[in-house]
Order: structure tokens, then C-alpha cells, then sequence
């Protein structure tokens, strides 16, 4: 077995995969995400650990024999460590967070914002990348002459688990330092924000063995001591190569706490005003470039929670799916930790315009799944311009598992949405392909490709009529997202 790890933003899910790509066994161990002031989102990296070590201990590890370990991780974490290797803050920044929005907005004094994106391809709002963050760490902390490393989600796990701090091409593609092109980092960014370009560790390739587990990792963790240990990969390209993107033109829906649209292609996908992200694939030569939406299951579980239905999201989007398409003049527009740079950015939040006092909570529901429904169809416009009409796309992640999502997505994007049988494990597929890759058991993705395909595959299709139904919803949601995108821009 290879024993993989999607170390995710709600939690670590532990799998064990065979040499057939079969996934044996899974466990999941969740984490919290603190909000300890506007725009900053942070995670306890000792959190992660826990979770991993729990995770794994719920496996029967004692009856199969583990060949490699291998990670995805959440992006554009900043985990700063000193030269011990010991943690410099207990809590650290996660992707969603922006603290570094004042230096990416000093940084674009020195270079134009268009020509840095051309470079690296970074569509998220620039605070959120890594080396902005960095530049927030060494000029508004104490702790910059501490700093030895800056390292990634997975990277700092596989620093504890051997001691050696590397990161691989996708990780560090979400740095804001990369270069897609030379797919080196850039000097000259580190120069401008005076930040040492010695914070970053040596990129390897994704499938390379950093190292193997030690005897104080292993007596934490329950991992076997000696097990090698692959780089692994960023989380968006995990999901890409476990839903099948190991070849350009193939693309997918990811559908988690925040949402997109991915293609993989020979090149990456530009655009200055819509703004696509672009990663590294974990495979070489290949890109995966996205556009999404940062208003998804994340806006269903609090929607959950405020109604005091956290154990029950599952009957509470049943009661959505009897509610009427529309929402009976309900429109959510659900970026409420903020949006992209085409829904607003980070200073942007969410809203519900239409109540009324007849709306019942089933009717809530279902103006959220539009809402994010919405979001992704206008991606989709755009990553799936060349696609084929009519031609499936494959949803990936938990929110697949919803049926009302599924309705909603294949109806606006008029083409079926299908859902294997691994919905909720391609991250944690794809880490294990890159670690029977790592040790040479395989040659090529193909056994991947050949596992997935054996599954069962749930298909739904768009129905007739769907597009005439949606008008005015699609109507309204865009002139709700233009009210509250021009509200963010004067306050």
C-alpha cells in the first residue's frame, strides 16, 4: 500500500491505495479554521499533525505493508520555522488569508500588477500568495531575523516526518515568486519586498523521495520508521490528476469549501480581467488553470450552523431541492469570507436580496446552491470556451455528493456532470500515484486512469427547459454581485 494523505481545509483524510489505484480504507480527522479579525484565517500546524496521527491510526496499517507516504496539501499556507525546524507561530496563515494585501499593494508601486500575474499566473487576490505574506511576517513581526524556512502545508509535515525541508513545483507555483515559464522562482520579487529568497526550500519534483519516516516521526505517528516519503503536491493539481487531468484539454469541477473550474493544458490559461489561477501539475510539462468561486460549502456549513442544522445540512438541502428553481425571488450571493478579483476580492461579502417573510429555510438553502451554481457557470464560460458543446464534466470533491448541486451545475452549464465513485478521494489518489511513481512502482498514470474508470459512475444529465427556467434567477444574481462588488468599492 501507499499510505496517502489530502491534508485539506477542513481536516486530514488518510488513505490507503494499492498498486491498482484501490482505495482500501479511509479515515478523516477535522481541524478548526480561527477568524481572529477581518481577513485573517489561520490553522494550527500542530492541528495538522494530530490530525494526520489520528488519521492514520484508524487504518489497518498492521496488515499491509506500506511501500511510501505521500501528500496534497491546502495551498498558499505559510508555515514559518526557524533553524531547529521548530515553529515561529502558533497559529499560521491559510490560504484564504490576506494579511499580505498591504505589501502586494506596495510590491505593485515597483511592478505592474498585469505583467507579475503574466509571470506566475497568481489570479487570486495578490494578499493571499505566499511571499506577500512573508513580506507581512518580516516587516510587521518581530520574528523575521528568526525565520530559516518558510514552508507549505505538506511541506512542513513531511519536514516532521524527515527531517528534510523541500517543497516540489506546484507548491511553490502558489509562492507569487514563480515563474511559469522558467518555472523558477523570481529573485527579483524577493528583492522588492525585501524578503531573503533563502525562506524558500529547494523544489523537487513532485514524485521525488525527500526522505523516509524517522523513529521519533514514526513512534507519533504510527507510521512505520524507514517508509519513503514523496514531495507530494498542492491540492488544486492533486485534485486535477485524481479527476483525470493527465492531459491537455481534459478539465473538471472541484466542489469543497471554495469551488472552480480546471482545465490542464501544455500552456497556462491567461486572462487579465477575468483573471484564471494557474498551478504547476504534479505531472511535468503540464499546467492546471482554474477560475472559482471562494463562496462554497463553506457558505452552506454556516448557513448550516446558523439555522442549528450542522448534523443535518443533508435534509436540510432536500427540503432545497422541493423549493422551486429561483428560490421564489430569493438570489444569495454567497462570498461571504470575500470573493476573486472578478467577484470583488477580498473586501467584498456576501448577501441574500429578495426575503421574504413567506421564504421558509429550504428556500435559503437553494438560493445558496444557486448562488454558487451561478459563480460557476460564468467560470465555466470561460475555462470551457474550447471545449466540446454538450461534452460531460466530472465534479469532484464533497460537495458532489449533493444531488441538488449536481441538478443545478449540469442545468447552467447545459452539458451532463458526472460523479465517479472516488468523489471524495482524488486528492488523496492522485498523492498515492505520485508516491507508487516516487518509488518506481509505476511508469505512467495509467493504472490511475484504469482504476478510476472501473468505478461507478453517477451521470446527471441537464434537463430540458432548464435554460429558460434560470433566466431571471441568472439575471438577478448578476445584478446582486454587481450591487454588493460596488458596495465593497465604497466602503
Amino acid at each position: 500500500m501507499v499510505l496517502a494523505f489530502d491534508l485539506g481545509t477542513g481536516g486530514c483524510k488518510a488513505a490507503l491505495v494499492d498498486a491498482s489505484a484501490r482505495v482500501l480504507a479511509t479515515a478523516f480527522v477535522a481541524y478548526p479554521t480561527d477568524y481572529p479579525a477581518p481577513g485573517r484565517h489561520e490553522q494550527r500546524p500542530a492541528d495538522w499533525w494530530a490530525a494526520l496521527a489520528a488519521a492514520t491510526s484508524r487504518l489497518p496499517l498492521s496488515g499491509h505493508r506500506v511501500r511510501a507516504v505521500a501528500l496534497s496539501g491546502h495551498s498558499l499556507a505559510m508555515v514559518p520555522v526557524d533553524t531547529d525546524g521548530a515553529l515561529l507561530l502558533e497559529s499560521v496563515p491559510i490560504w484564504s488569508d490576506v494579511r499580505g494585501e498591504a505589501a502586494a499593494t506596495a510590491f505593485f508601486g515597483h511592478l505592474a500588477e498585469h505583467d507579475w500575474y503574466a509571470s506566475t499566473g497568481n489570479g487570486f487576490p495578490a494578499g493571499m500568495y505566499t511571499v506577500f505574506k512573508a513580506a507581512w511576517l518580516r516587516s510587521g513581526t518581530p520574528l523575521g531575523p528568526r525565520v530559516a524556512r518558510i514552508l507549505g502545508s505538506k511541506d512542513w509535515i513531511n519536514a516532521r516526518l524527515t527531517g528534510v525541508q523541500a517543497t516540489d513545483p506546484s507548491y511553490a507555483s502558489g509562492s507569487g515568486a514563480y515563474d511559469l515559464q522558467t518555472r523558477t522562482l523570481r529573485p527579483d520579487v524577493f528583492t522588492a519586498l525585501g524578503v531573503p529568497a533563502g525562506w524558500w526550500p529547494d523544489i523537487v519534483a513532485s514524485t521525488a523521495v525527500v526522505g523516509t519516516v524517522t523513529a521519533a516521526a514514526a513512534a507519533e505517528t504510527g507510521i512505520p520508521a524507514g517508509v519513503p516519503v514523496v514531495a507530494g503536491g498542492v491540492d488544486n493539481s492533486c485534485m486535477a490528476l485524481g479527476a483525470g487531468l493527465d492531459r491537455p484539454g481534459a478539465a473538471y469541477l472541484s466542489l469543497g469549501s471554495s469551488n472552480w473550474v480546471t482545465v490542464a493544458g501544455a500552456e497556462p490559461v491567461l486572462d487579465a480581467v477575468q483573471r484564471p489561477f494557474v498551478f504547476d501539475h504534479v505531472l511535468p510539462g503540464l499546467y492546471v488553470s482554474a477560475l472559482s468561486t471562494f463562496g462554497g460549502g463553506s457558505s452552506l456549513t454556516w448557513l448550516a450552523g446558523l439555522l442549528g442544522r450542522d448534523g443535518d445540512l443533508d435534509a436540510l438541502l432536500a427540503e432545497a431541492a422541493e423549493a422551486p428553481v429561483g428560490a421564489a425571488g430569493l438570489t444569495c450571493v454567497p462570498t461571504l469570507a470575500g470573493g476573486t478579483v472578478v467577484e470583488g476580492g477580498p473586501s467584498v461579502r456576501g448577501a441574500f436580496l429578495g426575503l421574504d417573510l413567506g421564504h421558509t429555510q429550504g428556500h435559503v438553502a437553494r438560493a445558496v446552491v444557486e448562488g454558487i451554481g451561478f459563480s460557476l457557470a460564468d467560470a465555466a464560460a470561460v475555462m470551457l470556451a474550447g471545449a466540446p458543446p454538450g461534452a460531460p464534466i466530472t465534479a469532484v470533491g464533497g460537495g458532489a455528493r449533493g444531488a441538488l448541486l449536481l441538478q443545478v451545475l449540469a442545468d447552467l452549464l447545459d452539458r451532463p456532470v458526472t460523479r465517479p465513485a472516488d468523489v471524495q478521494h482524488c486528492a488523496a489518489l492522485a498523492a498515492a500515484a505520485l508516491g507508487w511513481l516516487g518509488i518506481g512502482a509505476w511508469d505512467s498514470t495509467a493504472p490511475l486512469a484504469a482504476g478510476t474508470e472501473a468505478g461507478e459512475t453517477d451521470v446527471v444529465a441537464p434537463r430540458a427547459g432548464a435554460a429558460a427556467d434560470y433566466a431571471l434567477p441568472r439575471a438577478r444574481f448578476h445584478a446582486a454581485r454587481a450591487a454588493v462588488r460596488a458596495q465593497s468599492e465604497v466602503t
